[in-house]
């Protein structure tokens, strides 16, 4: 494996509305509730792990800390971004991220701006995606009278869909849904509705007041920017994806480094094989490599000011 490629394995997280599909993505399960792998993370006590050989059992976030000139000598303690699987056996939460205003004036929340990517979907699958309040009044009041049907804004979706959640927006993904998330790294979010099961969880606690403050009135769905070759640019992260036959070489020249996830697929970069499922970062800013096979790919990246 070459010294400017690092393959991961996920952190596992256990979640009520979680399943086993993951396993599709040759994942191993413990279990049958397995909501979420962590394939690119550097969280404390949730972070991916590296499998190379030479860094073998080291984790994500201790070679951030520990080999700056791989991340471009990024200038921050924490790594920057999280990447996850989700797997939606059944409808999650309805959230919101704190926004950078509401951070300005409280010291315990970080902001977050996300994204979604359906790598699957099944009929009559949706999301929640904003609300229909037009004002900050009617916002409270269709909150207070638990209204959830009028005030929150159903949308239907299908593999392939791409989906910008910049913090302040109301949101959920449903049942029925396999999704790639990027999202800055936090796991700060304010719960607004859980559909009763905080009454026989007590962690799942809701943060009413904390959401209304976050929520931004009215609803305007998120313009998907995009510079050439781009799925999505944001100033937080951008996606690409990669549809690869035979033999390629890829250039990127304004990226930190890369974040690769095979979505489909068998092959190689370089010479190191591949396959449905694979995780790795390309970093020494070395951009320049060669994929062959038929390999569906989502990359993405924070980039180069």
């Amino acid at each position: 494996m070459f010294h400017n490629i690092i393959f991961l394995k996920p952190y596992l997280s256990e979640r009520p509305w979680g399943g086993d599909r993951l396993k599709d993505f040759n994942i191993d399960l413990p279990n049958d509730k397995i909501g979420e792998a962590w394939i690119v993370s550097g969280m404390k006590d949730k972070s991916s792990i590296i499998i190379n050989e030479e860094h073998n059992g080291m984790t994500l976030r201790e070679f951030f800390e520990t080999h700056k000139l791989f991340f471009d000598n990024y200038r921050s303690n924490e790594y920057p971004l999280l990447v996850k699987l989700l797997d939606c056996n059944q409808d999650l939460s309805v959230q919101v991220h704190p926004t950078e205003e509401y951070t300005n004036q409280h010291r315990d929340a970080v902001t977050k701006n996300e994204a979604w990517y359906i790598l699957d979907a099944k009929p009559n699958a949706s999301i929640i995606y904003g609300h229909h309040a037009k004002t900050q009044e009617e916002l409270v009041k269709l909150i207070k009278a638990n209204d959830w049907s009028k005030l929150l804004n159903v949308v239907p979706v299908k593999p392939f869909d791409l989906f910008y959640v910049p913090s302040g927006t109301v949101h959920a993904l449903k049942s029925g849904l396999l999704i790639y998330e990027i999202q800055q790294a936090s796991d700060c979010t304010y719960r607004l509705y859980d559909y009763g099961r905080e009454k026989t969880d007590p962690s799942r606690t809701l943060h009413v007041t904390e959401a209304i403050e976050n929520i931004a009135v009215p609803f305007v769905t998120p313009t998907l920017n995009k510079n050439k070759g781009e799925l999505l640019s944001t100033p937080f992260f951008s996606i690409n994806l990669i549809n690869n036959t035979s033999k390629h070489t890829y250039t990127y020249t304004n990226a930190r480094w890369l974040q690769c996830f095979v979505m489909d697929g068998k092959g190689y970069i370089n010479n190191s094989p591949i396959s449905k499922g694979s995780t790795f970062l390309i970093g020494n800013g070395d951009y320049q490599f060669e994929l062959s096979g038929n390999l569906n790919i989502i990359v993405s990246y924070i980039v180069k000011s």
